[in-house]
């Protein structure tokens, strides 16, 4: 039988619908909390068993090209290390620290902000949405499987970059449609 795939997308620059397969694609805005909330809506009305994300990201690694899978995801930007806990832990939760999507062995960190240099907490690539989606996928009991087009180096150049990337963002993920689709069932 068919999965019931939702593509999760931040924002339709990324990837315009032109030329997609069958697919349901959400898009959520940029940041985790867009992602959370608009996340949530479409669970309720669209009862998805498998969440696909993709989406643009920066490389801390070098030699990070093209797509990329995520195997963990890390939220870089949770910060109460004066509570003495540790930098990207919720305070109060346990299991939250990080979430395990894939066997690849390539860690995402997730902040709010655009990045233009290494977060202090260890990564291999940053965006701004997959934590988000990642914790709710746990809590909810759905698979997530995370592919990410590498758009910039998180540097100075990071911005200019970024946007220039986008039309090899939405070509790169018509490449790999194919496979995603056998996801799917």
């Amino acid at each position: 039988m068919k999965s019931r795939a939702l593509l999760i997308v931040a924002l339709e620059q990324e990837l315009p619908t032109t030329g997609l397969a069958d697919w349901t694609i959400l898009y959520t805005g940029v940041g985790k909390v867009n992602a959370a909330i608009n996340l949530m809506a479409a669970l309720t009305e669209k009862k998805p068993d498998l969440l696909i994300n993709y989406g643009t990201a920066g490389a801390i690694k070098t030699g990070l090209a093209d797509i990329v899978e995520v195997g963990q995801s890390v939220q870089c930007d949770m910060d109460a290390r004066p509570l003495g806990i540790a930098l990207g832990a919720t305070p109060f939760e346990t299991g939250t620290e990080r979430f395990t999507l894939s066997d690849s062995p390539l860690i995402c960190g997730t902040a709010d902000r655009f990045v233009t240099s290494a977060p202090e907490l260890a990564c291999d690539l940053v965006d701004m949405e997959l934590y988000a989606l990642a914790k709710i996928a746990k809590r909810e009991q759905i698979p997530l499987k995370s592919f990410k087009f590498i758009s910039d180096n998180a540097d100075d150049s990071s911005q200019q970059d970024w946007k220039n990337s986008l039309p090899d963002s939405a070509s790169g993920f018509l490449s790999i449609q194919d496979d995603l689709l056998s996801l799917r069932g």
